[in-house]
């Protein structure tokens, strides 16, 4: 949560996947790369989603010559600036499987294993005092079964009965309230992904025999089946199902669905001026989707803005082309052409909605960081959404493979970042452009 990091060039209209999973998975670095392979050492960090404090989780010790870091001991509080630092209190050799803060970082989700299934807990970062809300039960998924909705004051997860498995066993759909209560939604049956629409009134729901329905939250009916079966394409570049895919809420609106459908048959070797054409359909669901933007080339994603506006990015394989264009899905008009911006755009999280693009200078300037390229390390980059114009603010030391996690400040130049080399662990810093200062904010070893 909190700033996002949202890929330009990758396909972000899958929509399924749970929009806020349980998860917290350590990073793993390239082999060969030269930074030192410590995150298995080290916790494992997570920021707050109003980058006020991090979520510091210290990994289980191995046993029986196992490998550290699939769970973890105690999970500590550390605020950012000012604060006391605050440890959560855990059950007695609890193995933590999962975290999460919600959306407006108030409270901590989590799981623990037990002998006979997963328990979720809730917890209080201020206090550190935790609740159970469920368990010990199976979650559909594991662990990643689960998902904040964007109230941050329930949660939904799947529950799958004692000795079944997710994917192959009739599961059931059910909001935790942090209060204590729980309600069951729609029927048991076998479920897939899950996605919950900003304003928490709809979901998508992906069933065992690989339709995609439409779902009102509070009941679980269907108000809408979006696909009648998941269709098997054949492997080939560019090749995409015919009918409608990559279903995603649009992050800036409360219930607003959107997704893809290829103009030449999915087919890469029928000729088209247009492959792929992005259609909305807003709540109650009941009229025609609206187009709103036809691409020459494939889709390979979007990201939203607060203000009507997206980055529609599109690309082919043979031969490699990639481009983003200015749009405005509500207005209509032309696609603007923004060029070949590198990097991910980075977003923030919306006051109860999803994640929108980062943006200062009136909405005029956005974010991108990078990875690298043959001549240097991660990289910062603000983007002039009008001009197409870049201009590099940051890159990381050549001793370094220091790269961006969030942004705290973007007028003032100030950002979070994760920082290593081949001698040191991964460590989190504040970074200061203006004053050119580096504050750690962890000093692990």
């Amino acid at each position: 949560m909190g700033s996002r990091l949202t890929p330009l060039g990758a396909l972000l209209l899958p929509g399924l996947l749970l929009a806020g999973p349980l998860t917290a998975q350590p990073r793993h670095d390239e082999a060969g790369s030269g930074v030192r392979s410590s995150a298995a050492l080290v916790p494992a960090v997570l920021l707050s989603p109003d980058k006020s404090k991090l979520l510091l989780m210290e990994r289980t010790a191995p046993s029986n010559g196992g490998e550290a870091g699939s769970t973890y001991s105690a999970l500590i509080v550390q605020p950012i600036g000012r604060g006391e630092i605050r440890r959560m209190i855990l059950p007695w050799k609890a193995r933590v499987r999962s975290v999460i803060w919600a959306p407006d970082g108030n409270r901590v989700g989590f799981t623990i294993l037990e002998e006979t299934g997963t328990s979720l807990w809730v917890g209080d970062p201020y206090s550190g005092v935790i609740r159970m809300l469920a368990g010990p039960v199976l979650l559909g998924g594991g662990a990643e079964g689960c998902q904040w909705l964007h109230s941050g004051e329930k949660i939904l997860c799947q529950r799958i009965p004692a000795g079944g498995s997710p994917g192959s066993t009739e599961g059931q759909l059910v909001v935790y309230s942090v209060s204590g209560s729980d309600r069951a939604i729609g029927r048991p049956a076998r479920y897939g992904k899950v996605s919950i629409s900003p304003d928490g009134k709809y979901l998508t729901v992906e069933t065992g025999e690989g339709s995609l329905e439409l779902w009102d939250a509070s009941e679980g009916t269907v108000l809408r089946v979006l696909r009648d079966r998941n269709v098997v394409v054949q492997p080939g570049s560019d090749v995409v199902p015919a009918g409608p895919r990559s279903f995603e809420w649009r992050a800036d609106k409360p219930s607003t669905l959107v997704w893809v459908e290829a103009q030449d048959g999915g087919n890469p070797a029928q000729p088209a001026p247009v492959r792929d054409r992005l259609f909305q359909l807003a709540s109650p669901f009941t009229g025609a989707p609206l187009p709103f933007a036809a691409l020459e080339f494939r889709s390979r994603g979007i990201v939203w803005s607060g203000d009507d506006l997206a980055v529609v990015s599109e690309g082919w394989s043979r031969p490699q082309r990639q481009r983003s264009w200015i749009v405005r899905p509500d207005r209509g008009g032309a696609p603007r052409l923004l060029g070949q911006a590198k990097g991910n755009f980075i977003t923030r999280q919306k006051s109860g909605g999803g994640d929108v693009l980062l943006t200062s200078g009136e909405g005029r300037m956005a974010y991108l960081r990078g990875q690298g390229e043959p001549s240097g390390g991660p990289f910062l980059d603000r983007i002039d959404l009008t001009t197409g114009k870049v201009l590099r603010l940051w890159r990381s030391p050549a001793a370094f493979n220091e790269e961006v996690v969030a942004v705290l400040d973007a007028e003032g130049g100030r950002f979070i970042t994760r920082r290593e080399s081949a001698t040191e662990p991964p460590n989190y810093y504040i970074r200061d452009l203006k004053k050119k200062d580096l504050t750690p904010l962890t000093r692990f070893k």
